[in-house]
């Protein structure tokens, strides 16, 4: 807990004379007291901020889970449904209509729809992130119900919105909460997985469903004393409403409880304002804050200091700390210079970004990334994005997909093309230079992005998907692309499509959704996200396809404290 190491310990000696004579008295009593060890000095980081008086409630991470139906996987799913679930989905059905939108008049029943081995059971479980606003996107995980037959949920969706409950243990199973939250959307399934190799088939039964959860209500946050105590529980309420207003954000409950609400101007960064409420100093009469930055500033200086933590509580404390932030941007430490002049520019000072410039265009350092992360935080610093613009042309490839990434924040599009692939996913071209690379999204926005521009698929090509989800060909080298696919469940095939042979036509064929039966110029083969994934990696694979697969690593969980700087973004590939 946050500062309970550092509160002022009382301490008592009791002294006694034990029976056996004067001489062991005087012993006792001319002995050297015991030395008293030394309580730990409270981090600077830590000293006087509100985290050394109060811990954050609500400022965790929230497990849901809940069950849901995934259809449109052949022959792939299960008849099986587990004896438990069978009223709920029963009553799901009912309560989303999905049975007369589906059927119409004396149609399908629930029972004939889940014993249908294109559709699965699946357990749904995603994680709702501290302080997440109403309507919070969050990735949901899925897996077939152990007690049935699911082959693989590759190419399936979510056939109507999944409710998520609280997590609760395994003995709890039936126990449930109001519904926190709801998942829809369509499976991805590991595309680096081998269906003919045995190790990999138990994987095919999980998938995740990029940024298909939606939060139902707002994360309420406090915080919480260590101790009661009125004037000091008015001082944190006082001083988080004057850095933070104008609109009240905190609201003191009692002596020891004060309800937070998210600024608006934080609520696409949440996290960050819970970073800075926790750094924020609490005494701020001039004197304080004053002596607060030269603590800061004093502590920065240290090789083994936590610059990142220290930075944190510059930041907190607002504007008026610039003129002594700034004489760290030309320090000998790398780090101190580095998230000195984060806290310049976050806090609007211009000399800071050609200082997080040099970091971001520093090939090798340990906070390039970091700076080119920081850089898509400022849309309105042209030297930032000038900057990135050049780093979509490096070499090293995690610099190219981090510059992408910021650029997409600042919304620049000069050197990036956006192709909407309706109500499925994003295609994104960056024109650049190098080697070609594909680099796929699967958290929080299903995107597909092609540095390099058009890029071409070799001819001639003949690639056929595991069980015919898709046949690419071109028999001669200047001919066009042709494409089938089988119609899932059954033995039928869809129209044959021919496409010019680039990458980008090739993904808006395979992604776009087939139009209605009987409107003209039907175009599109309808896979999922997931499917038009393991296609283009096995493409590339093949050689078929001359560039690079790269499937965005996971991102780690949001955390408040962190422990060390961060030395590179968790959420990109490895190298």
């Amino acid at each position: 807990m946050p500062g309970t190491a550092y509160k002022p310990m009382v301490g008592m000696v009791l002294l006694a004379c034990l029976a056996g004579g004067c001489t062991k008295g005087l012993e006792a009593r001319t002995k050297p007291a015991a030395a008293h060890p030394e309580e730990p000095a409270v981090p600077a980081h830590i000293s006087g901020t509100i985290a050394e008086y109060a811990m954050l409630v609500g400022g965790t991470d929230l497990a849901v889970q809940g069950y849901g139906l995934v259809a449109g996987l052949g022959t792939n799913g299960s008849r099986e449904v587990p004896a438990y679930l069978k009223d709920y989905f029963s009553q799901l059905f009912r309560k989303s209509g999905a049975l007369s939108a589906r059927s119409g008049e004396g149609g399908l029943s629930s029972r004939v729809i889940l014993g249908d081995p294109d559709t699965a059971v699946v357990d749904v479980y995603g994680v709702i992130p501290p302080g997440a606003p109403s309507g919070t996107r969050f990735d949901v995980f899925v897996t077939a119900a152990a007690e049935t037959q699911t082959r693989s949920l590759d190419g399936g969706v979510l056939l109507m919105q999944a409710e998520m409950y609280l997590a609760v243990p395994e003995s709890m199973v039936g126990r449930r909460s109001r519904v926190l939250a709801e998942a829809e959307g369509t499976v991805l399934v590991n595309p680096f997985l081998d269906p003919d190799n045995t190790d990999d088939l138990p994987k095919l039964r999980q998938g995740r469903i990029v940024g298909g959860g939606r939060s139902l209500g707002p994360r309420p946050i406090r915080l919480q004393l260590f101790r009661g105590d009125y004037q000091l529980c008015g001082l944190i309420q006082r001083r988080i409403n004057e850095r933070f207003g104008p609109r009240r954000v905190a609201v003191a409950k009692d002596d020891s409880t004060i309800d937070v609400s998210v600024p608006q101007q934080y609520g696409e960064d949440y996290e960050q304002f819970l970073r800075l409420l926790m750094h924020l100093p609490v005494r701020q009469a001039v004197g304080n804050w004053e002596n607060k930055a030269r603590e800061i500033a004093e502590a920065m200086e240290s090789s083994a200091a936590n610059h990142e933590e220290l930075s944190l509580v510059w930041e907190a404390i607002g504007k008026q700390v610039v003129p002594t932030v700034r004489k760290f941007y030309g320090s000998a430490s790398p780090s101190a210079a580095f998230y000195a002049a984060r806290t310049g520019m976050r806090l609007g000072d211009a000399d800071a970004v050609p200082v997080v410039v040099d970091f971001a265009r520093k090939d090798g350092s340990s906070l390039q990334l970091v700076a080119i992360e920081e850089l898509g935080r400022h849309s309105r610093t042209a030297k930032a994005v000038a900057a990135l613009r050049e780093l979509l042309d490096s070499d090293n490839q995690l610099v190219r997909i981090a510059a992408y990434e910021s650029l997409v924040k600042v919304g620049d599009a000069a050197r990036i093309t956006r192709v909407p692939v309706k109500d499925q996913f994003d295609l994104d071209v960056v024109q650049c230079t190098g080697q070609p690379v594909i680099y796929v999204s699967q958290s929080l926005q299903q995107r597909i992005v092609l540095f390099g521009g058009d890029i071409p698929v070799h001819r001639p090509v003949f690639f056929k998907a595991p069980e015919e989800v898709v046949v690419i060909s071109a028999a001669g080298a200047e001919d066009k692309l042709t494409a089938y696919r089988k119609v899932p469940g059954t033995s039928k095939y869809s129209d044959t499509f021919q496409v010019d042979p680039t990458v980008r036509a090739l993904v808006e064929l395979l992604g776009t959704l087939p139009r209605p039966a009987g409107k003209a110029d039907v175009f599109g083969l309808g896979l999922t996200y997931g499917q038009v994934v393991s296609v283009l990696y096995k493409m590339c694979k093949t050689g078929d396809i001359p560039a690079e697969f790269r499937l965005q690593v996971l991102p780690e969980v949001g955390r408040i404290y962190r422990a060390a700087p961060i030395a590179g973004r968790p959420d990109m590939p490895g190298q």
